[in-house]
């Protein structure tokens, strides 16, 4: 049978929408609104069709700018001043003096933060440059402290660590080229290096560490196999996890139908067909239907 709405989960689509509709009400969901949602799901035409959209709301890994700032704290309330403790032998008090530092600091201070930004493939203005003045923004980090990829050379040999801040590790491909690009291991001979991506794909943590093993990597949250939206139920593999009833061929199949309709791509270079959207940027680690517009379509979010 191809795809199709199993007949117990006739209501999924109503009961899906609302509680998607109640996250925006309460501001759980903040930057779209109930009109962005309602022309994306007009994309959506057949029940089939709404379906599927519905399982990709109910999967959506979603942080909102909130969300950025916690996960900024806990990394400098959790994490940095031990990984810095262990990895460049800087020790600090307490998280007081640590954080106190980060906003105070000046060309002395032993740590510098950079941008993963875009302009190494000729891109700029993609999320790094973003993240990095959030991070700013929301910590009060001292501009002092922070430094672009390319002004690396000219540090002072006091700084004995760089602190690499992103919002999405996906396959690892884009992070390797960039530290190739700006020859990052040469100043691991002499400094530390921690990679800090707010949110992570565990298999493109194990390529970096393979491949760049200098490089310490410190995500502040993981995801894995059971977030990608085509994923097989474990007793029978050729099913679809999300509701053990289609196969993923026929899943895969209309998706591919729906996307070939709206001129999308079904995949883009780096997919790992994850649904997962920031506030500020959707990765494109996630499938195109979420953020990429074309005359027949209008995604979910801006990318």
């Amino acid at each position: 049978m191809p795809f199709h709405v199993p007949a117990d989960l006739a209501g999924f689509f109503d009961e899906i929408d609302r509680k998607f509709r109640l996250l925006l009400h309460e501001g759980v969901i903040t930057g779209i609104d109930q009109g962005r949602l309602n022309m994306w799901l007009a994309n959506f035409r057949t029940p089939e069709d709404k379906y599927l959209a519905a399982h990709i709301l109910s999967g959506l890994t979603y942080r909102s700018d909130a969300m950025i700032r916690s996960s900024f704290r806990h990394l400098v309330h959790s994490e940095l001043p031990a990984t810095l403790r262990t990895t460049a032998n800087l020790t600090f008090p307490d998280i007081e003096t640590f954080e106190k530092q980060i906003q105070v600091g000046d060309g002395s201070t032993p740590f510098r933060f950079v941008a993963v930004d875009g302009q190494f493939e000729g891109t700029p203005g993609k999320s790094g440059a973003v993240v990095i003045r959030q991070f700013r923004r929301h910590l009060a980090v001292s501009k002092a402290l922070t430094c672009r990829p390319e002004d690396l050379g000219q540090l002072p040999a006091s700084v004995r660590a760089l602190l690499f801040v992103d919002d999405m590790l996906g396959t690892g491909k884009q992070f390797i080229k960039f530290a190739r690009f700006y020859k990052l291991q040469d100043h691991a001979n002499n400094r530390a290096l921690i990679y800090c991506p707010l949110v992570a794909f565990d298999k493109g943590i194990t390529k970096i560490r393979d491949e760049l093993p200098w490089l310490h990597v410190q995500p502040v949250e993981t995801l894995g196999a059971s977030h990608q939206f085509f994923r097989p139920y474990k007793d029978d593999l050729q099913r679809w996890d999300a509701d053990r009833v289609n196969l993923l061929e026929d899943v895969r199949m209309h998706v591919d139908d729906i996307c070939n309709r709206a001129g999308l791509p079904a995949r883009t270079q780096h997919s790992l067909d994850l649904v997962v959207a920031f506030e500020h940027a959707v990765p494109n680690n996630s499938l195109p239907m979420l953020s990429i517009q074309t005359s027949t379509w209008v995604p979910l979010f801006e990318r």
